[in-house]
């Protein structure tokens, strides 16, 4: 069992001034007509030894306030009265002093909301000493469940005499033995020798010292005993001033038409948990360590329903005419003010069909679909009870769902209670929505349990009640969605995480968490990835203790024996190291690393197999998606500086091979950051024969594929690898680029059945520089795969779209259409059958394939007309007749298909059908809306794309005037700011980001809603976002400027917490900031743009994992080598890494050119000579060499070594192919031996993406980059050798090889005798190196003149100049060595450069 914690006092240090409450009653009466709210409330307080205390109320008129029955005085300043009292903004001049302005402005509001405003005085009163108060008090202690307590001082000492007591009797005992056994050594024999004297006094030392470390931690635990003791001595003298210090207040106030806190809306009135928003609607102390019980009473009208907290008591029916009935709520359970909810209106409520304490509500237009909504409920509901082993906490369940115009979140959660957006209730005909509703009903079950029944201690705890609420969450999609969509869905927010944890803002448990951010953390798209990245990290607990262990901590937490209702990230620290048995330098490690600091662990990692020794060198590179922020303070950057160093933690390398699948947990996550493991293999091929495979054999008839298919047949025939993965279990959030070849990931897609595998290889074959048409056979085979997992299959469309080029004669398009039209033609008509979308998982899959055929495109980046043609044939000949299913989102993703088309020249003459179609939708739409407003919104974005792409041929003010009609009051709430966004977009478009900036406040001051604005802010954040200059200085004019301010510091900006935080956010992008308090004091440079994750197009699921939709662009804030590995300053080499601030013994990876690829050679060189390319080739080829850190004195040469043992192919695409061998140096001393990696490589740069998260990496950038060249080569080290190979390889053994050596090449000479292509290649080799002698030689002559030039002093100042400027030639050379200062030339990119002669001639004087 765990040891039981120090309870610290529920009420925080400083919130209220010092007082504790102990209970709070609410009583209110509601007049819907008028928008009035009056009535009172009490609390009961424990008072600190000032008689004043204060509390947080705003927006309304207090009355009265009663201490113990008696007048008292109060004083009250509001802040909603200071709200219009803005500054006139007069210093703002620029973007960066309007973005100061806005943090101070936002800071100051913050800081001023959170101080109480209502100062209440209290003079000690006789008869509320020694009466009733402190009989309340224990009624109240008894009602929380905890037992009464002793206070006899004479208990307590009994105690420690007692404890003390058997501590001396201990002693004594141990006296006693001492005092034995030395008489026992007395009567031993004298006769004996010294060594046995030696030992006996060894022996007794060692006693002496167990003896000692007994004495210690006995005293240790007598200690905590009287600590213990006096801890209850002074619980008892806390509840004896309690008694003494309690007070009774009672404030009586008046609300009238309230903006803020509750909001009133038709006759619906609603509360929201806004951050600090509910001493709006009640006073209270809005602190969330302040937490107590509450009796809530609320009277309205008799024909609506008021549902809040706690267990309904009863109904009381008044005499009054009309009358008016109260509901009496009860909440036992201690929460603080922000988790109180109030909704009234005339609700029909449905109580749960299966016997569970559940009630849902909603109005009566939504009954139906509530009906249908809520049959899965109890799922949820019986699964969370089973795996925690409670009950619900709170007795009744309540879900209430209203009109998303009149709420102001999509969910408000509350104690016992969440309030929903109508909009996630599905009809029993729509398809798409099911699982996103089950996700988020599910969510906002669990957050009962973790976040509101326990809450955190700090607010640095926070994070662990959100992560535990997901970890919940995830439990119930892998129960009742499966298992392979709650994989897929962790996969891809662990991709988020990865992707944007690179500042301080994301950082879960630091200090500045809860302090500088003052609660805004959880808002916005930093709330969401701190909220993603929690529960990977209890995920990665739960794979280091295990499942069971975890689920035992969790039903510890929430038992109802458990003392306290908090949970600190300590205590649960505590519980993983004594119920989960994980050691505690592990979690001494684990939680700074993870929960402290920011940043993720980036693997970068590329194999060789040595065939003689039949193991796997595996190369890893290590480093950290965080990046130094050099204006954050020096505690952020040396945590980010730890990070870098590594993590705690050993990841598993899993290798299929031909005989079976092996796990190797050999990879450590810490340590040095460049690093060569040896995976043993345990499968062993015999020796066959390669036959090459003739040329044009293949029937596309192109030579690059039948050498690529070649170099694969011959891989598979001299590996027993079938492919490999690193960390398959998801046991750690790490980024990870894996390097194997082409092969591999084709095996890997086709033979893994993990949905996480298949996405990988995806992933990295749709990134290929060259697309083989095995690659896109792959593809369009697993497409076809109706047993694979749905969401890789809409993966692998994606794929084939982004695949299909006119190199590859458009087959990723043909094989796309292919598909469709045997799923959903008719083969005897050629035209697509009535809709029949029974079978779920193919209906997603064939959804996605317009949209993914709209995205192909073709040579000049415009869309293919037969792409265009399929879309548009789909739309016209759509029939959902007969059909049990709604179509309404199938012809939405038609239609936004019809929005990522680009019009070329072919397909401009198809713009003007389509056209009539998506007006024709329009019209059918209005006519008879459908669900939710799906398809007329569908309609407008693609109205809007289409008018950005051919704004030359479509006037953009005419298709204005089209959409401004959908912003009327009578259409749907969803079409209204769908048009909104629109037009701010088209504005954005036409007349640039200034515009678009003042249509929105326009548009801001006109919504109605609160959500409304929110969602209008959140996509002009989006905008500012994508604008990708740094300086939007041009581009935002200052009285924009000046307009947003005064937004930010608005009444509007106050009753709305997100939308003020998004208008600060938009400040600081434009101002080239992070959108983020974290670090507001200090200026700081523009950190990677934080896209939202949810998307709103193509979105299947939750939309707090983003869901792959359509291909996602590389982006630009992935850190390469160079940012994660530090380097020693300005180095000049541009193949350094190092990660220390001292130059250290270097493992040196050198990489040169394959004889394998002599084709590509002959042409590189050739091209290079001419100062010309090749249009055949995909590029150049690359060479570098790369420095890793090894153990060794720092200013120690190298001694390397050119003999090579074994030799085989890594990687084996044509345009990127690459062997790797490895060899010992010489032995340097006795400690220190230094290694040498070799690696071939024929790299190409032209098609290679930008994309760092991909294992194909671009090499032109990673050799311009000091410290990048791991990411484009895949590299393979050994770590230890035998010590007869440390001077090379035996002479018998090297002449073996020589002869092995000779004997091949003879062999392909003779093969290639006859072959004109060998010709050509030979002749070309032999004009290479005439050409090289003739540079050679011309390099040396230049040499020779410009020594000349050094030593006479020339008297010509024009030839001065022009020897100055020559620059010496470029020594072309068959293989570059490593020369002495450690700078490879890359001899294939630099071109020959011209050599001027210039003969100087000293002058003569003229006679």
């Amino acid at each position: 069992m765990a040891k039981a914690r120090k309870q610290k006092p529920e009420g925080g240090a400083g919130a209220g001034g010092g007082a504790t409450v102990l209970h709070q009653k609410l009583c209110l009466s509601i007049d819907m007509e008028n928008q009035l709210i009056y009535g009172y409330t009490e609390i009961r307080v424990v008072l600190a030894e000032k008689d004043t205390f204060a509390l947080h109320a705003d927006c309304m008129t207090i009355r009265n306030i009663l201490v113990d029955g008696e007048a008292a005085e109060f004083e009250y300043s509001p802040h909603w009265k200071n709200v219009d009292d803005q500054p006139s903004w007069l210093s703002v001049s620029c973007l960066k002093t309007a973005a100061d302005a806005a943090c101070s402005a936002y800071v100051s509001s913050l800081t001023s909301e959170a101080v109480p405003n209502l100062i209440i005085s209290s003079e000690r009163s006789v008869k509320s000493t020694n009466e009733q108060p402190g009989e309340e008090n224990g009624e109240k202690h008894e009602e929380k469940g905890g037992n009464p307590v002793q206070s006899s001082d004479d208990k307590a000492v009994k105690v420690c005499n007692g404890s003390a007591e058997e501590n001396d009797k201990e002693v004594n005992k141990e006296n006693k033995e001492e005092a034995e056994k030395e008489n026992g050594k007395d009567e031993k024999n004298e006769m004996e020798t010294e060594k046995e004297m030696k030992k006996d006094k060894e022996k007794e030392e060692e006693e002496e010292e167990e003896k000692k470390d007994e004495k210690e931690e006995k005293e240790d635990e007598k200690e905590d005993v009287i600590e213990n003791e006096k801890d209850k001595e002074n619980e008892m003298q806390i509840d004896d001033d309690k008694v003494k210090n309690t007070k009774v207040v009672r404030v009586d106030y008046i609300l009238e038409k309230a903006e803020t806190g509750v909001h009133f809306v038709n006759k619906v009135l609603h509360s929201n948990s806004q951050l600090r928003r509910a001493h709006c609607w009640f006073p209270c102390i809005d602190s969330a360590t302040q937490r107590c019980p509450f009796d809530l009473e609320f009277t309205v009208s008799t024909d609506l329903v008021a549902v809040s907290n706690g267990d309904l008591l009863y109904q009381v029916l008044s005499k009054e005419d009309p009358p008016r009935k109260t509901y009496v709520y009860k909440l036992n359970t201690p929460v603080s003010a922000q988790w109180i909810s109030l909704v009234v209106g005339p609700f029909e409520v449905l109580p749960d069909r299966n016997g569970i304490s559940v009630s849902h509500m909603c109005l009566s237009p939504a009954l139906l679909k509530l009906e249908n909504t809520i049959s899965f409920f109890h799922d949820a509901y019986s699964c969370y009870e089973d795996y925690l082993a409670a009950p619900f906490p709170f007795g009744l369940y309540k879900q209430i769902f209203l009109p998303s115009e009149m709420i102001v979140s999509p969910t408000s959660f509350g104690a016992s209670m969440c309030i929903f957006s109508s909009d996630i209730l599905n009809e029993e005909k729509v398809i798409d929505q099911i699982i996103d509703t089950r996700i988020k009903l599910a969510y906002a079950l669990a957050r009962q349990w973790f976040g509101i029944y326990t809450s955190a201690e700090e607010p640095n705890d926070e994070w662990l009640l959100d992560g535990l609420a997901g970890f919940l969450t995830e439990i119930f999609i892998k129960r009742y969605l499966g298992n392979n969509e709650a994989r897929y869905r962790r996969f891809k927010a662990n991709c988020t995480v990865c992707q944007f944890d690179i500042s301080g803002a994301t950082a879960l448990g630091s200090p500045t968490a809860s302090t500088d951010l003052y609660g805004t953390q959880t808002i916005g798209s930093y709330g969401k990835i701190r909220s993603l990245k929690a529960v990977a990290v209890l995920q990665t607990l739960e794979k280091q203790m295990g499942p069971d262990s975890f689920r035992k901590i969790l039903q510890m937490i929430v038992a109802s024996t458990r003392a306290s209702r908090t949970l600190s990230t300590k205590e649960f620290r505590h519980l993983a190291n004594k119920v989960g048995n994980l050691e505690r330098p592990f979690l001494k490690e684990f939680f700074p690393r993870w929960v402290e600091s920011c940043g993720c662990p980036v693997m970068r990692l590329g194999i060789s197999y040595s065939k003689r020794r039949n193991v796997v060198e595996l190369a890893v590179s290590r480093g950290c998606t965080a990046k130094a922020d050099p204006g954050s303070d020096s505690h952020v950057n040396d945590d980010i500086q730890d990070s870098a160093n590594g993590f705690p933690g050993m990841m598993s390398v899993r290798v299929h091979e031909t005989d079976g699948v092996y796990d190797h947990p050999i990879l450590p996550m810490a340590g040095e950051a460049l690093q060569v493991v040896e995976l043993q293999c345990h499968s062993k091929l015999a020796a066959k024969r390669f036959q090459k495979t003739k040329k044009g054999s293949k029937p596309d008839g192109s030579d690059e594929n039948v050498e690529a298919s070649t170099q694969e047949n011959r891989t598979s025939m001299d590996s027993p690898l079938l492919w490999i993965r690193v960390d398959p279990e998801m046991e750690y959030l790490a980024e990870i680029h894996f390097h194997q070849p082409i092969q591999m990931w084709i095996n890997q897609l086709e033979k893994d059945k993990d949905v996480i595998s298949q996405s990988q290889a995806i992933a990295v074959l749709e990134k290929l520089p060259q697309i083989s048409f095995a690659v896109i056979n792959a593809l369009n085979n697993f497409l076809n795969d109706t047993k694979a997992f749905w969401r890789v299959r809409v993966e692998a469309a994606y794929a084939l779209a982004v695949t299909a080029s006119e190199d590859t004669d458009l087959t990723g398009l043909l094989h796309l259409v292919k598909f469709y039209k045997s799923r959903r033609f008719d083969a005897d008509i050629g035209l697509p059958r009535p809709n029949d979308f029974n079978d779920i998982p193919e209906y997603f899959v064939l959804e996605a394939i317009p949209h993914a055929v709209a995205l192909v495109r073709s040579s000049d980046k415009s869309s293919p007309r037969q792409a265009i043609e399929f879309v548009l044939q789909l739309l016209k000949y759509n029939d959902n007749n007969g059909n049990v299913y709604s179509d309404v989102y199938w012809l939405a993703a038609m239609v936004q298909a019809i929005g990522e088309l680009e019009f070329g020249q072919q397909g401009i003459g198809l713009l003007s059908s389509l056209l009539k179609r998506i007006d024709r939708l329009l019209q059918f739409d209005n006519f008879m809306p459908g669900y939710n407003g799906v398809l007329t919104v569908s309609c407008i974005r693609a109205l809007a794309r289409i008018a950005e792409r051919v704004s030359s041929s479509i006037c953009i003010d005419r298709i204005c005037e089209l959409i401004a009609p959908f912003r009327n009051i009578d259409k749907p709430w969803k079409v209204q700011i769908e048009a909104s966004r629109v037009l701010i977009d088209l504005e954005h478009h036409h007349k640039g980001l200034d515009a678009a900036l003042l249509l929105f406040l326009k548009y801001t001051y006109e919504e109605k809603s609160l959500q409304g604005g929110t969602k209008l802010a959140v996509h002009v954040l989006r905008l500012c976002q994508a604008n990708v200059e740094p300086d939007l200085t041009d581009q935002i004019k200052l009285p924009t400027v000046v307009g947003l301010l005064h937004l930010l510091g608005s009444r509007k900006a106050y009753n709305n917490v997100f939308l003020r935080h998004n208008v600060f956010c938009i400040l600081q992008i434009a101002a080239g900031r992070s959108p983020t308090l974290h670090g507001v004091s200090k200026l700081v440079a523009p950190s990677p743009l934080v896209q939202e994750i949810s998307s709103d197009q193509h979105a299947k699921a939750d939309s707090s994992v983003p869901q792959l939709s359509r291909p996602q662009e590389p982006s630009s804030s992935t850190p390469s080598v160079r940012e994660v590995l530090l380097t020693t300053g300005p180095s000049k080499d541009a193949d350094n890494i190092s990660n220390c601030s001292e130059r250290r013994n270097v493992v040196r990876i050198r990489v040169k050119r394959t004889t394998s690829s002599s084709k590509a050679d002959g042409a590189d060189h050739r091209d290079g000579l001419h100062g010309g390319r090749n249009e055949n080739e995909a590029g150049p080829c690359s060479s570098m060499s790369v420095d890793a850190p090894m153990v060794g004195a720092p200013n120690e040469p190298l001694n390397l070594s050119d003999h090579n043992i074994e030799e085989q192919n890594s990687c084996h695409d044509r345009e990127s192919r690459m062997s790797a061998s490895v060899s010992n140096a010489k032995l340097l001393d006795k400690h220190e031996i230094s290694k040498e990696l070799q690696c071939t490589a024929d790299s190409r740069l032209d098609s290679v993406p930008k994309d760092q998260f991909s294992p194909v990496t671009n090499v032109q950038e990673g050799v311009d980059k000091p410290g990048s060249q791991l990411e484009g080569v895949s590299t393979s080290y050994v770590g230890t050798q035998a010590p007869e190979s440390i001077n090379g390889l035996d002479a018998k053994e090297k002449k073996r090889k020589d002869k092995k050596d000779k004997k091949r090449n003879r062999d392909e000479r003779r093969d290639k005798k006859d072959d004109p292509e060998y010709l050509e290649k030979k002749r070309l080799k032999k004009e290479k190196k005439k050409t090289e002698k003739e540079l050679a030689r011309k390099q040396k002559e230049g040499d020779r003149v410009s020594s000349q030039q050094r030593i006479v002093k020339p008297s010509d100042s024009q030839g001065t100049l022009a020897a100055t400027l020559t620059p010496p030639a470029t020594v072309q050379s068959a293989e570059p060595q490593v020369s002495n200062k450690d700078v490879t030339v890359d001899t294939a990119r630099t071109p020959p450069t011209k050599i001027v002669k210039i003969k100087i001639k000293p002058l003569k004087k003229k006679p």
